[in-house]
């Protein structure tokens, strides 16, 4: 495990100490997933009303494709350009005009080829986007949670 990779997990666990442990670990499996998925991706991590991981090629938040939302009661996975995925297992929800998810109950989920697909086409998909957009960037980690700032 790299020593970036180390830091967000570590501040990750830290972050949602006031969550389930089995939330965490669904948390974490998704995060996996998508970096499995995303080699080279940048990841930014930030707190709000939740506990959010964004997953951008171009290094910029607001050119993320996946996005993992860690709630009090609940992990989605996001796809901010999911609206434009093919499901054809209809496991996306949401009616926005961009952004779709699913809601994670279980790491198992992680392992189904219908959203080992979805995250494959994000990732397709985002790499284009970042093509199109100047070109895939270095991969940085970004953590910004509390009142603090770090950035490696």
């Amino acid at each position: 495990m790299s020593d970036q990779n180390e830091l967000v997990e570590r501040t990750l666990w830290k972050v949602m100490s006031d969550r389930p442990d089995a939330l965490v670990e669904i948390a974490l499996a998704a995060r996996k997933a998508v970096l499995k998925s995303a080699s080279g991706c940048s990841e930014f991590v930030g707190e709000t009303y939740c506990v959010l991981n964004l997953f951008s090629f171009t290094g910029k938040h607001g050119q993320a494709f996946i996005h993992i939302a860690t709630y009090s009661k609940h992990v989605n996975l996001g796809f901010n350009h999911g609206a434009r995925l093919d499901d054809p297992e209809g496991l996306l929800e949401g009616t926005g005009k961009m952004i779709r998810h699913i809601r994670l109950d279980s790491k198992s989920q992680l392992r189904s080829k219908p959203v080992k697909d979805l995250i494959a086409n994000a990732v397709v998909h985002a790499r284009e986007m970042a093509e199109a957009k100047g070109g895939i960037q270095p991969a940085r980690v970004g953590i910004r949670v509390g009142q603090k700032s770090k950035r490696k």
